[in-house]
């Protein structure tokens, strides 16, 4: 390779290129010359870890064609943040003066609305983009960060919450002897924060928190965070008016409790369950003791249990993939090992970045 080169891989779209961050970073001279071509969009792959350079005009293509669902998104007319400000004061009203002086410290004096992007999936055909509503130096940002911390008690105390891999591994470790023709499976929420509707959403909250009045008070929180999700992208202003946006602290906590409270009710439901049902956040790992003719009809009832929400499913009698684990059934047994999606870039930072210490 010539000095100065720079390794790019095509993938199936023409107009995208993928770089393998170690190489591009090594060549600080052809990155500043990419940072100032105004042709071209440079964003990190939706997973991999991997730098995706795009075409500009196919890049706002693909927004606009997400942002003209009115399902979804609604364009402004004007920047709403004054008229928005003194409801926010009107609402903290009704908080604990502790409460609101947290939140105040966390709101900007001067907030801006959010800013939309896309984050290319470059593993999928077509290279979609995953929507990605910047929260920082908004209105709704401490708001937002103090609905998660009320939140995340109730969203981590249910049944089948995962924190993370270690939380896997340990509770898998809960499983002993397996019947024969026991079934992996592992199931994936379709677009799940923007699919969640606000009222089946905060009807998740008021049954989860048991205090009617604080279950109230949290949902009528969330109800501003949700419907004062605005932001612009290029020169013109959205409000998102269906789920809830990527980038907003309080989304995990919420999509999960939503996700609790449909599989609580659905899992009740029926006549026969999984040996163990876990989710982390929209990926749902299941361990299925009754036959593959009963997996198929778990599956489809659970994707036709609400209008929004679908769920693919993959199964074996072997192994599957979950988060970054092979799980493997070995003569009646949970085997486990490290799975690296096809997606992965293997990026590494040097022990002696100035990243911060839990980031290396």
């Amino acid at each position: 390779m010539p000095q100065g080169a720079t390794t790019m891989v095509p993938l199936t779209h023409p107009t995208i290129l993928l770089i393998y961050p170690t190489i591009l970073l090594a060549q600080q001279k052809n990155l500043s010359y990419l940072r100032n071509n105004s042709d071209i969009i440079i964003k990190k792959a939706d997973k991999g870890g991997a730098v995706v350079i795009m075409n500009k005009l196919e890049y706002e293509r693909e927004a606009a064609r997400q942002l003209s669902n009115t399902t979804f998104y609604k364009p402004l007319s004007s920047d709403p943040t004054e008229g928005y400000q003194k409801k926010l004061h009107h609402l903290l009203r009704k908080l604990p003066e502790k409460a609101q002086e947290q939140i105040c410290t966390d709101t900007p004096l001067e907030p801006r609305p959010g800013v939309f992007y896309l984050l290319p999936k470059s593993h999928k055909p077509g290279n979609p983009g995953r929507p990605i509503i910047s929260g920082i130096g908004t209105l709704t940002t401490g708001l937002s960060g103090y609905v998660d911390s009320l939140l995340r008690p109730y969203a981590t105390s249910t049944p089948s919450y995962l924190q993370d891999t270690t939380d896997f591994l340990r509770k898998l470790q809960s499983i002993d002897d397996l019947p024969e023709n026991t079934i992996l499976a592992t199931m994936d929420v379709e677009a799940l924060y923007t699919n969640i509707p606000h009222k089946d959403g905060l009807q998740a909250i008021r049954n989860s928190i048991p205090d009617n009045i604080t279950a109230n008070l949290v949902a009528e929180l969330c109800v501003f965070v949700l419907t004062h999700n605005y932001f612009t992208f290029g020169d013109n202003i959205y409000l998102q008016v269906r789920g809830t946006a990527m980038g907003t602290h309080m989304a995990p906590q919420y999509a999960n409790i939503f996700m609790a409270d449909l599989e609580q009710r659905f899992l009740s439901s029926r006549p026969l369950t999984p040996l163990l049902f876990l989710r982390y956040i929209d990926d749902i790992f299941i361990i299925w003791t009754h036959g593959k003719e009963a997996l198929e009809e778990f599956h489809h009832d659970f994707n036709n249990f609400h209008p929004t929400i679908n769920l693919s499913i993959d199964q074996s009698t072997q192994e599957i993939h979950f988060l970054d684990t092979t799980v493997i059934i070995n003569d009646g047994h949970i085997n486990t090992t490290l799975y690296r999606k096809p997606t992965d870039r293997y990026t590494y930072l040097h022990a002696s970045s100035f990243h911060p210490d839990h980031t290396t």
